[in-house]
């Protein structure tokens, strides 16, 4: 008896009926639970058609304010139909899902929703990844801020992490980095690098090296920053994370090559 087979066709049973119960208003909120934690026990990267068949209803929900717990379902959802295939992440897109998001990130970034913002930032990793285009229409339409503002050393870590995942998949693409730094990543990214996290501390090192690479400008602004050099350096020195420490030293070294970035380089390292 194959094992896995019978436990996808499970799966998908289940998955199956909580998407017809999308429909249902009284049971909406627990279906949506419900398909979040189905969708982590799928065998095989393929879904139920009618899973597929609810996924403008899906998108729809992102922007369900009435209900914050349905919102923060709806983008969980998205992020694992965006994981199992590129064909399910083509068609979340097509319908509309990265603007929804975005709008609920806009719509939640000051506020104390935390679950709402990890789930929509993850979404939106899920549904920028390998998709330059996206993210060169995300930051035209002037959605980076509320990211950035996310990208905050205050609060808890794994929003941290969340945050700086997205702005690394936005900075895959070359023509988004100027405005990238423009409004501030490289502050932004090299503050997380004090949070004694090693996945917030890798990501943040990650998009670093993405802005700074073969930008002259942008290392001179992070060598000028005392603070994260010395980070840089605490960061080369620890053992519990192989990653870290290579990236770290990486950037270490093109700020160490680069001829404006010296004397403050030295002067972090003095201090």
């Amino acid at each position: 008896m194959d094992h896995a087979a019978v436990a996808q066709a499970a799966v998908e049973k289940f998955i199956a009926e909580e998407a017809r119960n999308l429909a249902d208003a009284d049971k909406r909120a627990k279906a949506m639970a419900g398909l979040c934690i189905l969708l982590t026990q799928l065998q095989e990267p393929s879904v139920p058609k009618e899973l597929e068949d609810a996924i403008p209803s899906i998108v729809e929900l992102t922007a369900h304010s009435e209900d914050r717990s349905i919102q923060a379902n709806a983008c969980a959802v998205l992020s694992g139909l965006c994981a199992c295939t590129d064909e399910l992440q083509a068609k979340c897109i097509a319908l509309g899902a990265v603007e929804k998001v975005l709008a609920l990130v806009q719509s939640v970034a000051d506020t104390e929703e935390r679950t709402v913002q990890l789930n929509a930032l993850g979404s939106l990793t899920e549904l920028l990844r390998d998709n330059e285009p996206k993210a060169e229409e995300l930051v035209a339409a002037g959605g980076l801020e509320p990211i950035l503002r996310l990208c905050d050393p205050a609060l808890p870590e794994r929003l941290q992490e969340a945050a700086a995942d997205v702005v690394c998949s936005i900075a895959c693409s070359d023509s988004t980095r100027a405005a990238l730094s423009e409004q501030g990543a490289v502050s932004k990214l090299a503050a997380l690098l004090a949070t004694p996290n090693n996945d917030v501390r890798v990501r943040a090192l990650m998009g670093l090296g993405m802005l700074l690479s073969k930008n002259q400008p942008n290392q001179l602004l992070l060598a000028k920053d005392m603070a994260a050099v010395k980070q840089l350096m605490a960061i080369m020195r620890q053992q519990e994370d192989p990653d870290c420490r290579i990236v770290a030293r990486d950037l270490f070294a093109g700020l160490a090559a680069n001829t404006d970035c010296k004397e403050h380089v030295a002067a972090a390292m003095r201090a």
